[in-house]
């Protein structure tokens, strides 16, 4: 038997329409009509159909979270599993932000031949909007979707002051100051030659996180010394070894991100190199433990301000937002900042 709106109906002896308000949970049915409706719905086991209940007009509940990979990225994913830590922790406190709403998290990687699904969620009004993170400044596919569809949230991407869409929000974390600050404590800890092993320059926070090591280095007359790293695991692993196969000395180590440090960490050990600290970006779980200092990123602020921006119709919004980041040096500071929930 077809279970469907008609048919509960029917059961209940009301009208498809009075079914219909107490899907909704409209204010307007009587309290013992609404009870006998429901009793029917949970008799049959019915279930609404979300997306006719989209094209009459209700507001979806799904958000669409998308992260940028390019073919090489989708092949390890594929082979591996989505192996970038940060991108793990953001989309685990999305969801939890999401959940606390009572949304649905929808989460994707996007490449350059697959930005047409994205489209179609927001034709067919699949989601209530999209939080996109990890894609190329001007990209003309991201370009696209933020020309034609809304709302939308871009996180580490930098802000179009020529788009007037009310609805194009975006969320950076402090990178430059993050920066900044790891590398003047390399400094103080009395390190003179510092290499960056920077990220990715087509993005914000690649940029950024160069500046803010290049700001600090020349505060204390220190010549900046930078090595394109690309956020690449195997490019810091051949930075370190070039380095130390051509005897260029370095006392101190900032990496744009976390995984890169642990590589750089790694191949120092096992070429018996000590007493060279090293500081990340990101704050992932192992960092701490494996003896990297980090920059911390407020994941929780960033993802809660993400949903909120989607979801939240009923308070001014901010165009732009910028949250903070903090040096963890150590397990004490780790633990108090909260980064373990």
């Amino acid at each position: 038997m077809k279970i469907n709106s008609t048919k509960v109906a029917q059961l209940a002896g009301v009208s498809r329409s009075t079914v219909s308000r107490v899907i909704n949970n409209y204010s307007n049915v009587p309290l013992e009509t609404k009870e006998k409706v429901l009793k029917v719905i949970n008799e049959l086991g019915y279930i609404p159909n979300s997306s006719a209940q989209v094209l009459a007009g209700k507001k979806s509940r799904t958000i669409g979270l998308f992260i940028y990979g390019d073919n090489n990225d989708k092949s390890k994913i594929l082979d591996n599993g989505l192996s970038f830590g940060y991108y793990l922790d953001f989309i685990n406190r999305v969801l939890k932000e999401a959940l606390k709403l009572d949304y649905q998290l929808l989460v994707d990687v996007v490449n350059d031949d697959s930005f047409s699904k994205v489209e179609s969620l927001y034709v067919n009004r699949d989601i209530v909007g999209g939080v996109f993170i990890g894609f190329k400044e001007g990209e003309e596919n991201i370009q696209r979707i933020i020309k034609t569809y809304s709302p939308i949230v871009l996180v580490d991407y930098l802000s179009d002051p020529k788009c007037q869409k009310k609805d194009v929000y975006y969320i950076n974390t402090e990178d430059c100051e993050g920066a900044k600050k790891a590398t003047e404590h390399l400094i103080n800890l009395g390190r003179k030659k510092i290499i960056h092993i920077s990220g990715d320059k087509n993005k914000l926070s690649g940029k950024e996180r160069e500046k803010g090591y290049v700001k600090a280095m020349e505060s204390y007359g220190i010549a900046p010394m930078i090595y394109n790293g690309n956020y690449s695991d195997e490019k810091a692993v051949e930075i370190v070894k070039e380095l130390l196969e051509k005897n260029i000395e370095f006392d101190g180590v900032f990496c744009a991100n976390d995984n890169m440090s642990y590589c750089v960490n790694n191949i120092l050990k096992e070429k018996g190199v000590e007493n060279i600290p090293i500081v990340g970006f990101d704050n992932l779980r192992n960092t701490i433990p494996l003896g990297i200092m980090s920059v911390a990123p407020d994941i929780n602020s960033l993802a809660k301000t993400a949903v909120e921006l989607l979801v939240n119709d009923e308070k001014e919004k901010s165009k732009v937002t910028f949250v903070k980041t903090t040096l963890i040096k150590g397990l004490d500071e780790y633990i108090k900042e909260s980064y373990l929930d």
